[in-house]
């Protein structure tokens, strides 16, 4: 167990050396990010508002903006995921990542993109529902069934952006790849998403503090409470922004490797098999 983490640590360590080396990758999930929240907020955060209310026909609308605006914003992240998965791409085989070439090939799967997200949501309403009739063995089977789930699919958006096949084709391609090579894919995975937790965490305990020293009113405090919450947001933030980044390198080097046994970028079969042995 600890030689497959160790392992996924090196494999972590490397995807963060191609962003680093190729930083324009990290404005990517960024965007993506801050444009899914847009539309939440402009949609769904109406929506929210309506279906607070006691009149059954504004109630609706208000379900279906909430449900309009997760779609949407889901539908860009993807979107975002796939444009950075085929320039990451480019980075892992010795090209400069050409961003507007992997923007149009995002764009030309753009019915394919809405067609997994619509996928995506109803699997995660389905294992809701599971988690909510069932009580406590529907928590444990929602919980299992999403952890297979982020599994099988962890490698759609590469699929996705090299491959260029339907949403359902995209997860049995993904299925069938992460079979062959689970191991890199959990260990790898776990990895960059614990660092990435860590430091989520971090950022938000210093936001805390800073909040705690805001409301103190003492002299001086305010200042320097107003500081720490401005850090500790940034923190939380570049946290998820570099995890996004770092784990979509990844996914396009394990799916080379496992769709094609080859290492590219400064991965080595070596250190791909081994994790997998």
């Amino acid at each position: 167990m600890f030689e497959r983490m160790r392992q996924g640590w090196q494999l972590t360590k490397k995807a963060w050396s191609v962003v680093r080396e190729h930083p324009r990758l990290v404005r990517l999930p960024f965007v993506g990010g801050l444009l899914a929240l847009i539309a939440a907020l402009v949609i769904a955060g109406p929506g929210l508002w309506l279906a607070s209310s006691d009149v059954d026909s504004t109630t609706y609308v208000g379900y279906v903006l909430i449900a309009a605006g997760s779609y949407l914003a889901s539908c860009i992240v993807i979107f975002y995921n796939v444009i950075l998965a085929a320039a990451a791409n480019d980075a892992l085989v010795g090209r400069e990542p050409d961003v507007a070439a992997a923007r149009r090939i995002a764009v030309s799967r753009i019915g394919t993109i809405a067609g997994w997200a619509l996928v995506s949501a109803v699997v995660g309403v389905l294992l809701r529902v599971v988690r909510e009739r069932f009580g406590a063995a529907g928590a444990i089977v929602s919980w299992i069934g999403a952890a297979a789930w982020g599994i099988v699919t962890f490698l759609v958006v590469p699929v996705l952006a090299l491959e260029g096949i339907g949403p359902i084709e995209s997860v049995k391609r993904s299925g069938q790849l992460v079979r062959n090579r689970w191991g890199q894919q959990v260990t790898g995975n776990v990895v960059i998403g614990g660092v990435a937790a860590i430091a989520t965490f971090a950022g938000i305990l210093i936001a805390v503090l800073g909040g705690v020293l805001l409301v103190s009113g003492a002299t001086g405090s305010v200042a320097i409470g107003i500081v720490l919450i401005a850090v500790g947001i940034v923190v939380a933030i570049a946290a998820g922004v570099i995890a996004g980044a770092t784990r979509g390198v990844f996914g396009v080097a394990l799916y080379h490797f496992a769709a094609e046994e080859q290492a590219v970028g400064p991965f080595t079969t070596a250190e791909l098999a081994g994790a997998a042995s």
